[in-house]
């Protein structure tokens, strides 16, 4: 690999700049002012001059600055070379030569002036085998990228704003991505292909990174005529009027994590919200609750004697009963109530916006009706009946607990008296039968 131009030493543009104007001044200010005759004053001027030399020559930076800087550096050192010279010629010794000192000095000034001639296309050409060193580098590293690429460039409206981009490059795993060939889709506008641009509204944000220089990154997911059910994780950053994208199949990361999400809120057996998601639920419920002034009701159910029909037919088919009850369950309720599964044979479910004490009992007289109905397990019909207290909110309690709790006492005051049946929570259940105390504990 070709060696790289050095830098004086790998610090900031703006450090080498401000270093190579006070080196500037430095040997200026010595050459005009001090005498030559002193040995310390050769020696920082030579050591200022070589300094100058070695920064002016840093080929790291665009090629108006670095011609300004050796244009300054050739000024200083021609300077040098006449202060140099005069001082020279001004001994004793070298009075032979005083008389040709302009003579010395015109060819001085003119082999100073001939190189840098010479050295400007080179460090133009140094500039740019640079620029194409980097150009080279950045396009391998995307053409191996494992990442999507691409770079569009801006397309103005009438007034000069950026309205959409025009596709300038794309890396191979972009092309995979999209299953078409890189180049029937160079030049072509972004949104006349890819119309899901202004469906999902990305083609505003990108217009908005363009405009604010602010880069943008989301995850979006994607279902269109050439990228299919994926998870893109989308990074946008300005370039020039355009921008560059990188994007990533985060479709598997996705999966795996709404698949942990929902082991965490979700039943295993029937797929109903378990206790964590019911509490975050009935605490969501119970704050819309306050803000608009309205009544939220819970109800505690359980499948009247499970635990007999559970060993007689078998841990299978109770799973399966549950399952059935589940179902209708939720088949017997609105899309904004909740149906969960507390564990066991006991489910909730929270019915938020209700008005009266008539509204509970006909909601409640639909639950038990539509999940006593005989459920078929395996080759026979098994009858079931449910039992429910309901609680509500605010009259029986504020807190989520409290709501459980009293809902419970009720649901076991159902089973005391017999089973198969609504009880809705009173301040005279536990004075009704107060073995409910300890039960609810």
């Amino acid at each position: 690999m070709r060696p790289q131009p050095q830098t004086l030493w790998p610090a900031s543009q703006p450090a080498q700049q401000l270093l190579f104007v006070l080196l500037f001044v430095s040997a200026a200010a010595i050459l005009l002012v001090l005498p030559l005759a002193q040995p310390f004053v050769w020696i920082a001027a030579v050591l200022c001059v070589a300094l100058l030399g070695r920064i002016a020559f840093a080929a790291a930076l665009h090629f108006p600055t670095l011609l300004t800087r050796c244009v300054l550096f050739a000024f200083i050192l021609f300077f040098a070379f006449e202060r140099f010279a005069a001082h020279a010629l001004s001994s004793p010794r070298s009075q032979i030569l005083a008389h040709r000192l302009g003579w010395i000095q015109l060819l001085g000034s003119s082999a100073i002036a001939a190189v840098f001639a010479c050295l400007a296309p080179r460090l133009h050409g140094v500039q740019s085998s640079r620029k194409a060193t980097d150009h080279d580098r950045f396009l391998a590293a995307m053409e191996s990228s494992l990442d999507d690429f691409y770079i569009f460039d801006g397309v103005p409206d009438a007034s000069g704003q950026i309205v959409d981009f025009r596709f300038s490059y794309i890396n191979p795993n972009a092309e995979r991505r999209l299953h078409v060939k890189r180049e029937s889709l160079l030049g072509k506008i972004l949104t006349e292909e890819r119309p899901f641009m202004i469906a999902s509204g990305l083609i505003y944000n990108y217009r908005e990174v363009v405009r604010t220089g602010v880069p943008f990154t989301c995850e979006v997911f994607i279902d269109d005529d050439m990228i299919r059910a994926t998870w893109l994780n989308v990074q946008v950053v300005k370039l020039g009027d355009g921008i560059a994208i990188t994007s990533r199949d985060v479709t598997e990361r996705r999966r795996l994590t709404d698949h942990v999400h929902r082991l965490a809120h979700y039943d295993q057996l029937t797929g109903l919200p378990n206790r964590t998601l019911l509490q975050d639920r009935l605490q969501q419920a119970i704050a819309r609750a306050q803000r608009h002034s309205q009544k939220v009701a819970v109800f505690m159910v359980d499948v009247d004697h499970f635990k007999r029909i559970n060993d007689s037919l078998g841990h299978a088919h109770g799973d399966a009963l549950l399952s059935a009850v589940a179902e209708r369950l939720l088949s017997a309720v609105r899309e904004t109530d909740t149906v969960a599964r507390m564990g066991g044979d006991e489910f909730v479910v929270v019915m938020p916006e209700i008005h009266s004490l008539e509204d509970v009992r006909r909601c409640g007289s639909k639950l038990l009706q539509s999940a006593s109905q005989p459920v078929i397990i395996g080759n026979r019909a098994v009858n079931i009946t449910l039992s429910a207290g309901v609680s509500i909110y605010p009259d029986f309690g504020v807190k989520a607990e409290d709501l459980l709790k009293v809902a419970d006492a009720a649901m076991y005051k159902v089973k005391y008296a017999g089973r198969n049946g609504l009880r809705i929570f009173s301040e005279t259940i536990f004075e009704e039968a107060p073995q409910l105390v300890e039960g609810t504990a």
